[in-house]
C-alpha cells in the first residue's frame, strides 16, 4: 500500500515539473480601488508603486483632479489580481505567507500595494491594501502542512485531487514549507485551522487597533477543551469559557498611560490530547488622544506616600479573580438621567492627563465624573455583582467597589453616603449610595471607574459594548 502511494506521488512530481507557476487568476479584470478621504491621485499613484501618468490612463480620465472619496479607479500593474482593493487588519496569527497564500497574491504584487520591507513590519492592528474577490463558486477550507508533509501529500490526506490543490493556491509545490497554510474547496462542511496548531480554528483580537485606555478583546475559537494563558506585555491575562458558544475570551485593560507602540502578546495552551502550542507577536498600541486639564485641590491629597498607600488598597482589592461571570449584557450609567436629554453631564472625561496645584500633568483620571446637573443624587450599580469594599478612602473618599467576575470590577467614589456592605450582592440599578464630596474633590460630584484585569478603562466601552 506504501508503495503504491509513493508511486502515484513520484508520478505527480514529475507532470508538475513540465508545469510553470500558474496565478490564480488571469489578466482580464484590473482590480478596483475606492478613493479614501482626503487621498489625491499622486498619493493613490504612489501607494501603488506605479507612474501618475498609468493611474491616469488606466481610468481614462480627463482632469485627474476630479476625484471625491468613494470614487472607484482602476489599478494597473497588479498582474493577475482583480477584484475590490479594501484596507484590512492584521490580526493575531496572520504571517506574510498566510496573507498571501489566503489572498492567492504573489509576493511582487504584495509589495505593490503594501509598502513594507520585512515581514517584521507586519503586526497585529497594522493595516495592509488586499484583494476582495467576490463570487467565489465555492467555501474554502484550509489543511496545514506537517513537519514532513508536502502539499502533495497533504491533498492525498484530504481526499483532494492535487492538481486543484496546486491551482487553487497558485504556488510551486517545492516552495511549500511546513506549518503553511493551504486551501481547498471545502464542499458542505467549511474545516479551518490555524498555522500553530490544529486545535485552534483562530484567534481574534478586538478591536483592533489596541487603544490607550481601552478594554482588549482577545478571543480563542479552538475545536476541543483546553487551558490557556497569556501575557500582555508583563501582565497576566486570563481566559474564560462562554458557557453557550464554547469559544473562550481574555479581558485587558490597557493603560491610558502605556507608552504608543508595539507590545507582545503571547499566548499559551494545552488541550485533552496532550497537544501544547505557543504563540507570540506583537500589537500596534496607538494613542487615546487625551487632553491636558488641571485642577486646585487639597495638597494632602497629592502626597506621594498618600497616593501610593490607596493605589496599593486598591490594587489589593482587585487581585483576586472569580471564575464566576455575574453580567450579562452592557452596562448602565450609574445615575439617573440620559445622554439623550441632557439630563447627564459630565465635568472631567477619562483619560485626561492632571495637573494637581499647577504640577505636571503625570497623571490622569481614571473614570468619569458627573456633575450634579443631574435628576437625584442616587448612586446606583453598574451592573449585577458583589460588593467587595464599602468604606472610606483618604482620596477617593466614600466608596464602594462592585466585583461583577472575571476581572472586572466598577468603583463608585466621593459618596455622602452608601447603603451597602461588603459581601452583598446587588442587582443592576439597585440603588447603592449618594452623590457626595468627600475626598479629593473640587466640588460635589461621583466618580465612576470600571476596572479590567486591575487596569482602568473608559467606562463607556462598557456602555456601548457587550463583552465577552
Amino acid at each position: 500500500m506504501l508503495k503504491n502511494k509513493i508511486s502515484v506521488i513520484i508520478a505527480l512530481i514529475l507532470v508538475f515539473s513540465c508545469i510553470q507557476a500558474v496565478t490564480a487568476q488571469d489578466n482580464g479584470t484590473l482590480p478596483v480601488y475606492i478613493v479614501q478621504p482626503g487621498e489625491n491621485m499622486t498619493e493613490i499613484a504612489q501607494k501603488f508603486n506605479i507612474t501618475l501618468q498609468e493611474l491616469i490612463n488606466a481610468n481614462n480620465l480627463i482632469d485627474p483632479n476630479f476625484i471625491s472619496a468613494g470614487t472607484q479607479l482602476f489599478i494597473p500593474g497588479l498582474e493577475g489580481v482583480s477584484g475590490v482593493l479594501t484596507t484590512e487588519e492584521v490580526n493575531f496569527g496572520d504571517q506574510l505567507r498566510s496573507i498571501l497564500l489566503r489572498n492567492r497574491l504573489s509576493t511582487e504584487n504584495f509589495k505593490k500595494m503594501n509598502p513594507v520591507t520585512s515581514p517584521t513590519e507586519i503586526f497585529v492592528g497594522s493595516t495592509l491594501v488586499l484583494p476582495q474577490t467576490e463570487g467565489e463558486s465555492f467555501s474554502r477550507s484550509n489543511a496545514v502542512l506537517g513537519l514532513n508533509d508536502s502539499q502533495f501529500i497533504s491533498a492525498i490526506q484530504n481526499n483532494l485531487n492535487p492538481w486543484t490543490y496546486f491551482v487553487e493556491n497558485g504556488f510551486e509545490p517545492s516552495s511549500s514549507l511546513p506549518g503553511d497554510v493551504f486551501y481547498y474547496p471545502a464542499g458542505d462542511q467549511v474545516t479551518t485551522v490555524s498555522s500553530f496548531s490544529d486545535q485552534i480554528t483562530r484567534i481574534e483580537v478586538s478591536p483592533l487597533p489596541v487603544s490607550q485606555g481601552h478594554t482588549s478583546s482577545v478571543y480563542i475559537y479552538a475545536k476541543s477543551p483546553g487551558e490557556f494563558s497569556g501575557t500582555y506585555g508583563s501582565k497576566t491575562i486570563h481566559f474564560f469559557q462562554d458557557a453557550e458558544e464554547g469559544f473562550f475570551y481574555a479581558l485587558n485593560g490597557v493603560s491610558a498611560i502605556a507608552e504608543p507602540g508595539l507590545i507582545p502578546l503571547r499566548i499559551t495552551g494545552q488541550f485533552e490530547n496532550g497537544d501544547e502550542f505557543s504563540i507570540e507577536q506583537y500589537l500596534l498600541l496607538t494613542s487615546g488622544g487625551y487632553r491636558n486639564e488641571t485642577l486646585t485641590v487639597e495638597q494632602t491629597t497629592v502626597e506621594e506616600a498618600v497616593i501610593k498607600a490607596e493605589n496599593e488598597q486598591i490594587q489589593a482589592l482587585l487581585e483576586p479573580v472569580s471564575q464566576e461571570k455575574l453580567w450579562e449584557d452592557t452596562f448602565r450609567f450609574p445615575v439617573d438621567g440620559s445622554l439623550e436629554d441632557d439630563s447627564i453631564a459630565f465635568s472631567s472625561y477619562f483619560g485626561s492627563r492632571r495637573s494637581y496645584n499647577n504640577g505636571q500633568h503625570t497623571g490622569y483620571h481614571g473614570g468619569l465624573d458627573f456633575s450634579v446637573v443631574l435628576m437625584s443624587l442616587n448612586i446606583y450599580a453598574s451592573a449585577p455583582g458583589r460588593v467587595i469594599y464599602a468604606g472610606p478612602m483618604n482620596i477617593r473618599g466614600n466608596t464602594v467597589f462592585i466585583d461583577h467576575g472575571q476581572g472586572v470590577v466598577s468603583g463608585y467614589a466621593h459618596m455622602q453616603e452608601f447603603n451597602v456592605n461588603s459581601g452583598d450582592f446587588v442587582d443592576q440599578g439597585q440603588l447603592i449610595g449618594l452623590i457626595g464630596k468627600t475626598g479629593r474633590v473640587t466640588g460635589p460630584h461621583l466618580h465612576w471607574d470600571i476596572w479590567v484585569n486591575r487596569t482602568p478603562v473608559d467606562p463607556f466601552d462598557w456602555i456601548e459594548n457587550r463583552y465577552p
